[in-house]
């Protein structure tokens, strides 16, 4: 199996550090930066060869090399994983276009849609990053799980499949396994849009609701998504794969999920603040069920659960008396 020399990761977060080591671990020169607002975990990979801040007890390969410098970090790379939150995305892209070479093949992790424009975060990733292909990756990925070696398998989505297949050839190995598409519409809708109801399914547990409560729910969320996807151009088969169906249920149930332990924290009468401080962490769920909701108005699409989770996150209701609302019409 070939490898490239020099692989970039942007963001030293979870995804990021999981996807350095993996990376890593297949004798690529991985470069980790980190936001210069937040370079402890560059710090601690430099000193102990472990991010205690996201994966403590975790030994990290000696192939990661923490590069505060993005500039640096970016030098004479061949593929650049962009893992920061989908929010960030845009700038990051900015910044590293004046040193991003034409032709490497840029990845999205983050998965989403500009809030703004709703254009899909890929999209946004060419206007700034030009002359490079950029091939998105979701699925039920729980950064912890991939970092520990166990297996995982992603769609990974471009329209330019020799893109897909250098990034295959880097980042494959028998415990990390991609599937290639085209529908880039698809994989983003369900990699996005599972984080939304993800915060549900963390509802349901605040209150301690049974698997039947949740199974139902959760199959009303595939339909939401796979009609979504099927409006915006996407495939509904898409989502009832890795992208969707997978990714829906790894997040769903993990139990250190973000998003579902945001929801949990709803359910126990807190407001967004408060579980947003309560879980410490980005919870991409918060501001993609606004962008949710917008782009189900403009296809004039119903989707109940999507406006439900969006009453309870941004207009502050009762999660226990919106949840029981929505079961009774069910």
């Amino acid at each position: 199996m070939s490898k490239i020399k020099k692989v970039s990761v942007l963001g030293a977060g979870n995804m990021g550090t999981a996807v350095a080591q993996v990376l890593a671990l297949n004798g690529n020169e991985v470069f980790l930066w980190n936001h210069e607002g937040d370079i402890e975990p560059l710090r601690q990979i430099a000193e102990f060869h472990e991010n205690k801040k996201y994966f403590s007890g975790i030994k990290l390969s000696e192939n990661i090399k923490p590069e505060q410098n993005l500039k640096e970090a970016l030098k004479n790379a061949e593929a650049v994983f962009f893992c920061v939150p989908s929010d960030f995305t845009e700038s990051v892209a900015k910044r590293a276009a004046e040193f991003v070479k034409k032709g490497t093949v840029c990845v999205d992790t983050s998965k989403g849609l500009d809030e703004k424009t709703l254009s899909l975060i890929p999209n946004v990733m060419k206007k700034h990053l030009r002359g490079c292909p950029v091939v998105s990756l979701s699925g039920p990925s729980i950064a912890g799980d991939m970092a520990r070696g166990f297996f995982t398998a992603m769609d990974a989505a471009s329209d330019d499949l020799k893109a897909i297949d250098k990034i295959k050839k880097i980042i494959e190995n028998k415990n990390l396994r991609l599937k290639a598409t085209k529908d880039v519409v698809g994989v983003e809708i369900g990699g996005a849009f599972k984080n939304v109801y993800a915060i549900v399914i963390g509802v349901c547990d605040g209150l301690g609701l049974p698997l039947n409560t949740k199974s139902a729910i959760l199959t009303s969320a595939l339909k939401e998504m796979a009609i979504l996807a099927k409006k915006a151009g996407g495939k509904e088969e898409t989502i009832f794969g890795l992208s969707g169906f997978g990714d829906l249920v790894g997040t769903g149930l993990a139990p250190l999920s973000r998003n579902r332990r945001f929801g949990e924290c709803l359910a126990s009468g807190m407001n967004k603040d408060e579980a947003f401080k309560k879980v410490g962490q980005t919870v991409e769920g918060v501001s993609a069920c606004k962008v949710l909701r917008v782009l189900g108005r403009k296809h004039k699409i119903r989707m109940p659960l999507a406006e439900m989770i969006f009453a309870i996150v941004w207009n502050n209701k009762n999660a226990k008396t919106e949840l029981e609302k929505f079961l009774e019409k069910f």
